[in-house]
């Protein structure tokens, strides 16, 4: 394999121990730095400390190409320590949680879960285990992300803690849907693990609050403990206190939250009165969003559990939005996309936002006004293929609404809270919408209608034949399969279609129709588009 990597390891990886855990002494990982055979690894321990040095390079490296080159050394190291006997288990560990940054995260879960249980009965008596047979030391990589973890897993006294602690980090981390029920079973296993992970307990008791598990406010409890003064944690205890109905308890954390708050955004929503019919999160982009304050929501789950989006394609779609651009969000919900737009096309550009339904046109007009985004134009309604009127099913959660045009859709839309719940929307055709609008340029054309994709675009022909936006569109709505009628009508107008690999940030072209299974959103470029 092509051994080249740019600086000493030895240099490199004492530097970046010292940028990301300075309190901690390197001298433990001396030895596995002095005895790698760099030139012609060996052994697992060899090619995974060698795909450590790699990924170094590559989280340092601002050019993808670069970048990518780096990863794929990583990988193919990776894969090669991982075939090797006696197996050393970090080079496991390593490899799932390189999938995870590249979106391969069932792979990930594949390579991680049979490798953490053979891991379990052997960590769990690592402190009896003497020098001959504990397992040796290696280099260990995080990403930024995941960088509160290191004291944790740099401080394992042997390899298999250290394996079994950065195995688990994989695992959780890996769980895109974190609050479905294979997320939650892999939270737990990581929270007996990583015992003292703040963000880890907050993640699984928001989890299985959304899933109605009450003894999730544990979890809540737990992350409060170890890191008191965190605005999302108390935010987290105050809406699921308020969601009880426990006014009492609500108005505890409320008040505790305004006690401790700062001038910064995290903190603004202690600021807002009990009674009012949102909250404020603030995102990655720099926006305090306004959204639904319970948990029922994803939105809200998601971002104060994770404090940014999860999808990867919104490292993408921030990538691509440039000032002066034009972006028009259909299925904006609060807008997670919306004003992660707005902020890149600033003040030269224009994002409009179409939403259907009230409560979230409320939100997104709330956060509006408390930016001062005033070059975003909140559109209630529906884009559709006919104007008019129709109903909107509506779920427990805002993000799985459906539009649906005959009462005899109405009646099969599953999950619906309970029959009769919709509400009375209009309906628009994009191609009227930017005629009002007076637009005269789309760059870009982002769509979640949780199935109404191919309305959509029914009611786009001018939008397209005229300006040919890029367009991100969702592929997988709720329990549907992948959206082909829309992916062959875009084809037929000359589109290429592609999905996102993240961290590389690469996009991999559809060859054929099957490709499309599994991937949530799909990327689909005009004729002659030239990426940022």
């Amino acid at each position: 394999m092509n051994t080249a990597v740019a600086h000493s390891p030895l240099e490199l990886y004492q530097t970046y121990l010292r940028s990301h855990c300075p309190q901690f002494d390197p001298q433990p990982f001396l030895l596995a730095l002095h005895s790698t055979n760099w030139a012609e690894p060996e052994t697992a321990l060899d090619f995974n400390n060698f795909a450590v040095i790699a990924l170094i390079e590559a989280e340092q490296s601002d050019d993808l190409a670069m970048r990518s080159m780096y990863l794929d050394l990583a990988l193919e190291a990776l894969n090669q320590g991982a075939e090797l006997q006696p197996i050393h288990p970090l080079c496991i560990a390593h490899l799932a949680l390189v999938l995870h940054l590249i979106g391969e995260h069932n792979a990930a879960i594949q390579a991680a879960f049979p490798a953490c249980v053979d891991l379990i009965h052997v960590a769990a008596q690592s402190a009896q285990l003497d020098a001959t047979d504990s397992l040796a030391l290696g280099l260990v990589y995080l990403p930024p992300i995941a960088s509160a973890q290191f004291p944790a897993i740099l401080g394992a006294g042997n390899g298999y803690l250290q394996a079994a602690r950065l195995l688990a980090e994989g695992l959780w981390r890996s769980q895109v849907i974190f609050y479905s029920q294979s997320g939650i079973r892999f939270l737990q296993l990581a929270a007996q693990i990583i015992p003292d992970a703040v963000l880890l307990h907050r993640r699984l008791g928001l989890a299985q609050l959304i899933n109605h598990q009450w003894e999730g406010l544990w979890h809540l409890h737990r992350a409060n403990q170890l890191q008191p003064d965190n605005a999302a944690t108390l935010q987290a205890l105050y809406l699921t206190y308020r969601e009880l109905q426990d006014q009492d308890k609500a108005a505890f954390w409320l008040q505790t939250a305004q006690q401790r708050k700062s001038d910064s955004p995290e903190w603004r929503w202690a600021t807002l009165p009990p009674a009012i019919d949102f909250t404020y999160v603030p995102t990655a982009d720099g926006v305090l969003l306004a959204v639904d304050p319970s948990f029922r929501s994803i939105v809200t789950s998601v971002l104060i559990a994770e404090g940014d989006w999860f999808e990867a394609e919104m490292e993408f779609w921030r990538s691509q939005l440039q000032p002066g651009m034009t972006a028009i969000d259909v299925g904006a919900n609060v807008g997670v996309y919306t004003f992660s737009a707005a902020q890149r096309v600033g003040a030269s550009g224009r994002v409009l936002a179409i939403e259907p339904f009230s409560s979230c046109v409320h939100c997104l007009q709330e956060t509006c006004r408390l930016n001062q985004l005033d070059w975003v134009t909140v559109c209630a309604g529906a884009a559709s293929d006919r104007p008019g009127t129709a109903r909107l099913a509506l779920h427990s959660s805002s993000e799985l609404n459906e539009v649906v045009r005959e009462p005899s859709d109405s009646t099969q839309s599953a999950g619906t809270q309970s029959a009769g719940q919709f509400e009375e929307i209009i309906c628009y055709t994009l191609d009227e919408l930017i005629e009002q609008q007076n637009l005269d340029r789309i760059d870009w054309l982002k769509i979640d209608a949780e199935g109404h994709e191919m309305q959509v675009i029914a009611g786009s022909d001018r939008l397209l034949s005229q300006f040919a936006p890029a367009i991100l569109y969702e592929n997988i709505a709720a329990s549907q399969g992948s959206n082909l009628p829309v992916a062959e009508l875009l084809q037929s107008k000359g589109y290429r279609l592609f999905r996102y690999q993240p961290y590389v940030q690469r996009l991999i072209p559809i060859q054929a129709i099957e490709e499309l299974q599994g991937s949530l959103n799909i990327v689909a470029l005009p004729p002659n588009h030239s990426l940022i």
